[in-house]
């Protein structure tokens, strides 16, 4: 590839020497003029940094002052030069570095900066740099984005600016000149000259303050634990700082970092924060690892990231005020904090080498978070729930075929920022630890982790350290089966055939190909190393076994006397596979006697269903038959699975005719037990009962409209507008959103006007949101003006363009208004949430939706980040949707005109 190099920019002079004046006299021989060096050809390294210079240490000094649109720094890096070079290479983007220095030997080289595509920083040297430590001295100035909220960003609070950073994966490079790569991971030492009255703090508590003239001051920080440039981190403004104790096993300080006047907010997360550093201390047998624990509270829920010692957490998720800490805000607060926190021993501790490995930070870390979690309150069960819900989105991204491995080959910053892939990288990789666990047992994987660990602490490892450790702590085939599943995407598929013969143990045949939904256009010849656990049974009598299934075929002896009545390949449900059972094997099942099946067992099971009538095996409309014993089942996570079967039912899409039989279906299946919990939380209730709330007023208010609840919770949204203390606030946004879909145009007024008027950002942000639930044509239109306007942040107006979007009756509107926008939206939205609108259109279900969205958005995903493969992943959603469609409507159509009579099938219990 040509690289075009830009901005060739020389930053140091040679200094002119001028002789002294002598009295005149006789011709001397003129003063040699110093040649001018000879700059080497600058060869930027195509992706990775070279091994040969390697940074040992970083001394940063930062001027920063919010107000200012530029601000000014150097950046001293100590070097570890392996090999004879006449250049080095490093980050910067959107920098103009002004001078450029080399200290070695004792002696100082003016250095020449040259810039290449995609942030590399290159440094040409006059003369051969030897082997050996030098010393590397950069002076830049930058700018603090105030749009997308990259790198170092500033946001105004209040009518005043707060400065805050975010560089993963590889934005430190718009702040600073660094070598931005995760495995070079050093020791830095950070100072910062600030207003005399903000408060400016780092990974690293403060060592010293020096007032400077004109109302400044000098902070420095004491030098960090080896880190990599993605986790340095600082925030400057006139913040409030809430003192909330200590915690952990050495007792270090815990304080809040808020925008002025916010500290009353923080209350519940300073109650909660102190228990989940001693749970996570409890897991690693370890003490906290850092001298203090600031929560510095950023605007977005964007930003929210495990910097060192100053872990950065959302508004959204943090700040709630007192009377308002909701079950979801206390459950999202909690589980994002554990996560982030988490990341301090999977992450910060030990970091991965490059980002091909970027899952052994996210995939442990998302597995760790549902488990304390769950600790955390089990009234919640959320550590079932959360490994529930992430293997089901496991297994559905990974059974595209344009979905990626967890372990991606990372060969363009394009690559780098993939990823982070929700479905793989955070949720597969989860999946595969639960599975694992399940198979070998919790405490044996516990202490593996551990001694992961212990054995990098500190520096950075890759998959191939990871694996060593499995194979040691674990044994060999748990290392071959984690491979397996790491380095190949796909979602295996198991059936088996029992063979009972008298006199002899019952036997299994098994097989196993790749998991492929009806209309894929991939292959199924595909295999793993699969630890296939099966439960077999009479009754409640059951004998659990398992097996390693290598190869295509296998068998497996149960121990169990005669011919078992039932047969569960997925013991306690953990395991990474589709099972797909013969028609008589899940009637079987199902009609097992009650308390047979666990309730992840059971959550499996219905995966395994709605997998069969996505792979063609089971129509929809035999499937819906299931769906009422669901609803009216005492767990809420049977419930919830129950309505994932309705997943593939778009409501616009129905024949006209089906529309109103699909919502009276909906009332009468979810409508009794609705309207018996009904909109108001009662005394006493247990947060069980909350969360039951929502799931069934969602199906039967808004899915199922039914009169009496949207009557009941229109009132009480208007309640909620006129006086915010009048309607409980656990019911509060989901009757808004209710009042929006049967809304007018007063109401869509009175809801932006409180949007325009509210200071709290979530609650702006959620208002905004709820502009996109109307569904008259002409308040559509208005709620997508804000969009495009610029009254608002775009980061909270964008919620409306998902509303609209997934809202049926609107989605036609907001698909043409999506392209029409699109571009003007492009230079506002980081890369991240432009991949997230275009993955959006994957929701689209017929082929000239396709067409359309190809044709559109093929040419613009180009230069975008991340998009191609987003792109191609909603283009094979959108082609398996249609196939879908085609295949399950005339068996749901014939469901509904019978209204499933005489065929309430039960789920077992």
């Amino acid at each position: 590839m040509r690289w075009l190099l830009i901005a060739l920019v020389t930053l140091a002079s040679l200094r002119c020497a001028h002789a002294p004046e002598v009295p005149a006299a006789a011709p001397t021989a003129p003063t040699p003029v110093a040649a001018a060096p000879e700059w080497p050809e600058p060869q930027p390294p195509p992706l990775r940094l070279p091994d040969s210079v390697r940074p040992v240490r970083y001394a940063l000094d930062l001027t920063l002052l919010p107000a200012e649109p530029t601000y000014s720094g150097t950046v001293t890096i100590d070097l570890d030069v392996r090999e004879a070079v006449r250049q080095v290479w490093l980050h910067a983007q959107d920098l103009q570095v002004t001078q450029a220095r080399v200290l070695t030997n004792g002696r100082t080289l003016a250095a020449r900066a040259v810039t290449a595509p995609e942030g590399r920083l290159g440094v040409l040297l006059p003369e051969t740099l030897g082997t050996g430590p030098a010393q590397l001295l950069l002076s830049f100035t930058g700018r603090a984005d105030r749009e997308r909220s990259q790198g170092l960003y500033a946001v105004e609070e209040g009518g005043e600016p707060y400065l805050y950073t975010f560089f993963e994966p590889i934005d430190a490079r718009r702040a600073f000149p660094c070598f931005d790569e995760p495995g070079f991971k050093v020791p830095w030492r950070l100072r910062f000259t600030v207003k005399q009255e903000h408060v400016a703090l780092a990974n690293h508590a403060i060592v010293s303050e020096e007032p400077l003239p004109g109302g400044l001051k000098r902070v420095t920080y004491a030098e960090s634990r080896p880190m990599p440039s993605y986790l340095v981190a600082f925030v400057v403004g006139p913040f409030d700082l809430v003192d909330a104790g200590t915690v952990g096993r050495a007792h270090v300080p815990l304080r809040f970092i808020v925008p002025r006047g916010r500290g009353p907010e923080t209350a519940y997360a300073a109650s909660v924060t102190p228990r989940i550093v001693t749970l996570l201390e409890d897991f690693f047998d370890q003490t906290y690892p850092y001298e203090k624990l600031d929560v510095a509270v950023v605007p977005h829920y964007w930003g929210t990231m495990e910097h060192s010692g100053i872990v950065a957490l959302g508004q959204p998720l943090t700040l709630i005020r007192p009377g308002e800490e909701t079950l979801q805000r206390r459950k999202s607060y909690v589980n994002i904090a554990i996560h982030e926190l988490a990341h301090y021993w999977f992450g910060n501790v030990v970091t991965c080498r490059w980002w091909d490995d970027t899952w052994l930070n996210e995939s442990l870390t998302t597995w760790l978070d549902h488990k304390i979690t769950g600790q955390f309150d089990p009234a919640w069960e959320f550590a079932l729930e959360g490994q529930a819900n992430s293997a089901s989105h496991a297994l559905e991204t990974d059974s595209l075929i344009t979905s990626p491995a967890v372990r991606k080959p990372i060969t363009t910053n394009d690559d780098i920022i993939g990823a982070f892939d929700n479905g793989t990288t955070y949720s597969k990789g989860s999946s595969l630890l639960s599975m694992l666990e399940g198979w070998l047992g919790e405490e044996r994987l516990r202490d593996a982790l551990r001694t992961h660990v212990n054995k990098h602490a500190w520096g950075v490892t890759d998959s191939e350290g990871f694996l060593a450790t499995l194979g040691e702590s674990l044994g060999p085939d748990a290392a071959r089966v984690f491979r397996g599943y790491v380095d190949q995407p796909g979602v295996p598929r198991v059936s088996a055939s029992l063979q009972c013969k008298p006199g002899a143990a019952p036997r299994l045949k098994l097989s196993q190909e790749r998991f492929l939904p009806a209309g894929s256009t991939g292959s199924t010849a595909q295999t793993w190393d699969i630890p296939v656990c099966v439960r077999a049974g009479k009754g409640k009598d059951a004998t659990r076994t398992c097996t390693l299934l290598s190869s295509t075929t296998g068998e497996l002896e149960l121990p169990v006397q005669g011919c078992p009545s039932w047969l569960l390949l997925n013991a306690a449900g953990t395991g990474y596979y589709r099972v797909s059972y013969s028609r008589e094997q899940l009637a079987q099942l199902l009609s097992a006697p009650p308390g047979t099946l666990s309730t992840s067992e059971r959550l499996a099971l219905l995966a395994d269903v709605k997998a069969a009538v996505d792979r063609g095996d089971v129509p929809l409309g035999e499937a819906m038959k299931l769906v009422p014993s669901t609803a009216a089942d005492p767990h809420r996570l049977i419930l919830q699975r129950g309505v994932q079967l309705l997943s593939d039912i778009k409501a616009d899409r129905l024949p006209e005719a089906d529309r109103p039989r699909y919502r009276a279906w909906l009332r009468e299946v979810y409508g009794p037990r609705a309207r018996a919990v009904g909109w108001t939380p009662k005394p006493g209730e247990g947060d069980d009962v909350k969360q039951l709330r929502m799931m069934l007023l969602g199906m039967a208010a808004i899915g199922g409209e039914d009169p009496a609840l949207v009557q009941e919770g229109s009132r009480l949204a208007r309640a909620w507008l006129a006086d915010r203390k009048a309607v409980h606030p656990e019911v509060a946004w989901p009757a808004l959103r209710v009042a929006a879909r049967h809304g007018d145009k007063a109401l869509f007024d009175t809801v932006l006007a409180q949007a325009r008027a509210a200071k709290d950002r979530n609650e702006r942000t959620r208002l905004l949101s709820t502009l996109g639930s109307f569904r008259d044509p002409a308040l559509v239109k208005e709620a997508l003006a804000q969009v495009s306007g610029s009254e608002f942040d775009v980061r909270e107006t964008r919620t409306i363009l998902y509303s609209a979007f997934y809202t049926p009756g609107s989605r036609a509107q907001t698909w043409d208004f999506y392209r029409s926008q699109f571009d003007a939206l492009s230079s506002r939205l980081r890369s991240d949430e432009l991949n997230g609108l275009v993955e959006m259109v994957g929701d689209l279900c017929d082929e000239q939706g396709r067409a359309e969205a190809e044709a559109f958005l093929k040419p613009r995903v180009e230069k975008l980040e991340g998009g191609p493969r987003s792109l191609a992943r909603a283009l094979e959603s959108i082609q398996l949707c249609i196939e879908s469609e085609r295949r399950n409507q005339p068996g749901v159509s014939e469901f509904l005109r019978t209204r499933g009579k005489g065929v309430n099938t039960a789920v077992q219990r």
